[in-house]
């Protein structure tokens, strides 16, 4: 086929095409049109939380790689890549494009390692993240190499090597602990369906268009354990995740919610709300109505940043914290890498694979994770404040720990804080002993054991100075925590 039989000037496409012209794609009318509509052009589908309607490839200059985007965006709909993916890679071959427009390149055999070199000294003039520099790196080296594998054009993507995941010095992509527990303590300034969507996407990881899209009858009981249904939205697969009871309460919170308002007509479990986002006298309206649609990503990300905003959530430098609910994915993603748990088990978890690799990794959850997690996953009997067990937990596996700990937020040295996840703010705020909600096990009795030692030396100290209510104060503490101590103790001498 000649490519002159679409109007199009065969010297603006030498080198192109070295094992044979990919006639069936360029039979393709659509090849002509400069916009694209995401449904009837491509088949794919776009998530109600981020309407992607049509791609537009008209700033992606010269002519051949114009052509050449179109092609690679029709490989990858046809692997059912999602929409945002593909936008994603076209805004940056809008970038390459201006670059090459600025330079006055044209001819694709200008195209080298030399032309690389170039572009990378240009793009850092735009003072943009060494993370989006990385991530437009990643999609001319996944176009270039694509192009290869195909034969339209060979070029040489060696240069890429080691640049599509850098990120910058001390650029922070997580939520550091600080302002973690910052948001914690203010959570209950947001109505319960908006502390919900939280509580899940801080516990699982969940990308955000997950996350809202995940249906009603979300929940799954395999033998003993709840596993959550959700559609990937990188591959558009159906995928299960196990979680904590205390999640799955939550879900089922939201579920009655959904139904409540909607009856069965609505068959998603979060929706998105009518009333909320104004401020009233200066202050923030979290007000919740709901209305029966699924809400918009940057609507999720305004709310979290509206809460720092009224709550000066900062982190430690004092400055004011800009949330994205992607920071809570690599959040897990760093907690489990700490914890020592291995790759491709995070990759399992997070669901950063390819279709190749999700047979390897489909069981990867129920192996054994070695002996230097057997710590971790150890029975505990929890301790109240009077001395009596009230709960036992034996985790099934690592990740199922991690995910009941991010349930219930560690806010003390020792012991865990029980207090309902969908509540008021803490009525004992640094004074933990005394609150009925914080739970201790026997691992902590060295910990409780220390503070009776220095509560008796401050104790000394407040009756030589005559600070009799303080002594008296120092006295009730003493009492709690022996009360918990001997509950651990009777608990280590039935084991």
């Amino acid at each position: 086929m000649s490519l002159n039989q679409l109007n199009w000037r065969a010297e603006d496409y030498d080198g192109l095409f070295e094992k044979e012209v990919p006639s069936k794609l360029l039979n393709k009318a659509l090849l002509q049109k400069d916009i694209w509509r995401t449904r009837e052009d491509l088949g794919l589908e776009t998530d109600e939380h981020r309407q992607i309607l049509t791609i537009n490839f008209s700033k992606i200059r010269p002519s051949w790689f114009n052509l050449l985007a179109k092609l690679y965006v029709l490989t990858r709909a046809n692997l059912k890549f999602a929409i945002d993916y593909i936008r994603s890679d076209i805004t940056h071959f809008n970038k390459f494009a201006k670059f090459l427009r600025e330079k006055g390149i044209k001819d694709v055999q200008d195209i080298d390692n030399k032309l690389f070199e170039q572009f990378d000294y240009w793009i850092h003039l735009t003072e943009i993240k060494e993370s989006t520099i990385a991530a437009h790196y990643k999609s001319l080296n996944n176009f270039f190499n694509t192009c290869r594998l195909e034969g339209w054009l060979d070029i040489n993507t060696y240069w890429f090597k080691g640049k599509t995941w850098i990120h910058k010095n001390g650029e922070i992509n997580y939520i550091p602990e600080e302002v973690w527990n910052q948001l914690e303590s203010n959570l209950h300034h947001f109505p319960k369906p908006m502390q919900r969507k939280v509580l899940i996407i801080r516990t699982l990881g969940l990308r955000i268009g997950e996350l809202l899209n995940l249906p009603l009858d979300c929940l799954r009981k395999r033998g003993r354990q709840w596993r959550l249904r959700l559609e990937t939205e990188k591959f558009k697969r159906e995928d299960e995740l196990p979680v904590p009871l205390d999640l799955v309460l939550i879900i089922k919170e939201q579920q009655e919610y959904i139904r409540e308002n909607f009856g069965e007509s609505y068959k998603k479990l979060f929706c998105s709300n009518k009333d909320g986002g104004k401020k009233i006298q200066g202050v923030q309206n979290f007000n919740f109505t709901p209305v029966a649609k699924v809400m918009h990503g940057n609507t999720f990300n305004r709310w979290l940043n509206q809460l720092a905003a009224q709550c000066n959530i900062c982190s430690k430098d004092g400055k004011r914290w800009h949330f994205t609910s992607h920071q809570f994915r690599r959040t897990v993603g760093t907690i489990l890498t700490n914890a020592g748990i291995r790759d491709l088990i995070i990759q399992k978890y997070l669901r950063h694979r390819n279709p190749e690799l999700q047979n390897h990794y489909k069981h990867l959850l129920k192996k054994v994770l070695g002996d230097e997690y057997q710590d971790l996953i150890k029975e505990k009997k929890w301790v109240n404040i009077e001395g009596k067990v009230v709960a036992t937990h034996k985790p099934q596996n690592v990740i199922e720990e991690y995910m009941r700990l991010r349930m219930h937020q560690i806010t003390t040295q020792v012991g865990e804080c029980h207090r309902s996840n969908l509540k008021e703010s803490c009525p004992t705020i640094n004074a933990c002993w005394r609150c009925g909600d914080w739970r201790t096990s026997e691992q902590d009795l060295p910990f409780l054991k220390h503070d009776v030692e220095r509560l008796k030396a401050e104790e000394e100290k407040a009756n030589n100075l005559g600070l009799v209510r303080q002594a008296r104060e120092i006295q009730k503490d003493l009492g709690l925590l022996e009360i918990r101590i001997k509950g651990g103790e009777e608990i280590t001498k039935n084991d």
